[in-house]
């Protein structure tokens, strides 16, 4: 859990209030990921645009999360793609070390004990559970509402919706599927 004073982030104790604390948490079990990177994506925004409100704020940090897994994403792409084009003859030779270090780095991977996954093993892991997020995201597309609300500590159950232009709504439930 994010503790309250100066905990560390991206590598500099920084001090939070509650508020940007509650934020984090909430949207570390939304999005699934570590409270301390979500704290340091919320942290970035706030640094970038200190007047910015707690309801923009949590927009674009999910906005930018999201911006984030598309880079990685694209990134793998490109050195895969870079991987297959190694295997003509006439590749050029930064293609085959390229090649050289997916297959050892990033297919079959360096690990340290048994237990160590892969990232390979990662990324098959996270297709799969492509479909159950895409599911999320079109119940929530379909469920959206016009407004937004930060969750208040303490009260009902969060639930993410999605608008139909795409940008993120925040309602605070005390039942599933009635926003207050």
């Amino acid at each position: 859990m994010l503790p309250l004073g100066k905990p560390t982030i991206n590598g500099k104790p920084t001090s939070v209030n509650t508020d940007f604390a509650r934020q984090t948490i909430f949207l570390a079990q939304q999005l699934e990921c570590s409270e301390n990177y979500i704290a340091g994506i919320l942290y970035q925004i706030m640094s970038e645009s200190p007047n910015i409100d707690p309801i923009n704020c949590m927009e674009r940090a999910v906005s930018t999360f999201h911006k984030r897994r598309q880079y990685l994403v694209d990134s793998l792409r490109f050195l895969l793609d870079a991987t297959e084009a190694a295997e003509s003859p006439e590749a050029p030779q930064n293609y085959k070390r390229l090649a050289n270090f997916v297959l050892t780095e990033l297919i079959l991977g360096s690990r340290e004990a048994a237990t160590d996954v892969t990232l390979a093993h990662k990324v098959f892991k996270e297709i799969g559970k492509l479909d159950v997020d895409i599911g999320k995201a079109e119940i929530a597309r379909k469920n959206a509402g016009s407004n937004t609300i930060v969750p208040p500590a303490g009260q009902g159950e969060h639930h993410l919706f999605l608008s139909h232009d795409g940008l993120l709504f925040t309602y605070l439930c005390r039942k599933p599927g009635i926003g207050l």
